[in-house]
């Protein structure tokens, strides 16, 4: 076939990860990390990854000092047991260099991973477990007064 070219697009194909119950400016920043990291965007899907740890305690109303400081009040206030907590400053000194333009060290493919991991357990302990456990208890509240069908 003479003149025809062929044209390979990239990146072939683009994963993501729904959250269902973050608020839904967080959770699309969280699927937006996990598009960049299917597409060997690895300082994006780490800056991602700390930027929706820092936006979950904004949303809980924790707004003063850095994100380590935002981290430890998560903490203080029992939003995040303290192995997610130390999850979070992982995200965090990870994420820190590219959130104020230093770029000397390349993230490698499985720190990005590591820290979108991370950042799936800061948002699993405070938004989508408890609307799990809600949800559960809602469920029961109806069954139990729905009438029993005879």
């Amino acid at each position: 076939m003479q003149g025809t070219s062929i044209y390979q697009m990239w990146p072939q194909h683009v994963g993501g990860k729904a959250f269902p119950d973050v608020p839904s400016h967080i959770g699309e920043a969280a699927d937006e990390a996990y598009r960049c990291l299917s597409i060997k965007a690895f300082r994006a899907a780490a800056l991602l990854a700390r930027s929706a740890i820092e936006a979950t305690a904004k949303e809980k109303g924790i707004t003063k000092g850095g994100l380590a400081a935002k981290i430890e009040e998560m903490y203080q206030q029992q939003l995040v047991r303290e192995y997610v907590k130390d999850a979070a400053d992982e995200v965090r000194h990870l994420g820190n260099d590219m959130a104020h333009g230093d770029f000397v060290d390349p993230v490698e493919p499985e720190e990005a991973v590591e820290a979108l991991a991370l950042m799936d357990e800061v948002l699993e302990e405070v938004f989508q477990s408890p609307a799990r456990v809600a949800k559960a208890r809602a469920a029961r509240l109806a069954k139990k007064q729905s009438p029993l069908v005879g």
